[in-house]
């Protein structure tokens, strides 16, 4: 029979004490939104449209609302941020050819945490959807 005499079940109930200390993550300041967008969110976006073939993408913001341009402007599409925040409502709308739009659609409602890679993410599986590239 082995012997469990040293064991108590306070023994067995008690956490054993780290022998690193754990350091609360610090939180970087969010930037700006309109400098997130232009330093973050617009080379990200090249990069992963030139991925796909695209290498004429231009991308400018435009007050609180992205506008994007590709296939030598034939076509285009707007993605407006309404709490100038990732996290907050955005609307997507798109046009070919120099068609009016005529659908604004509501852009990523499911996610509360949106960071840029999940935000192009989105941006290109949109327009791929469109069957743009």
């Amino acid at each position: 029979m082995p012997s469990d005499a040293n064991l108590t079940p306070e023994a067995e109930l008690t956490p054993k004490a780290s022998t690193k200390a754990k350091k609360p993550k610090e939180e970087k300041p969010e930037k700006p939104f309109s400098q997130m967008i232009q330093e973050d969110l617009i080379p990200v976006a090249q990069a992963a449209f030139a991925k796909r073939g695209v290498t004429d993408l231009q991308l400018t913001l435009d007050g609180q609302t992205l506008v994007g341009s590709f296939g030598q402007g034939r076509r285009s599409f707007t993605i407006l941020f309404a709490e100038q925040s990732l996290s907050g409502a955005k609307f997507f709308s798109c046009s070919s050819d120099g068609v009016e739009v005529s659908t604004v659609e509501s852009f990523m409602i499911d996610e509360r945490k949106v960071d840029v890679p999940l935000a192009v993410f989105y941006i290109v599986q949109r327009l791929y959807a469109q069957q743009w590239f």
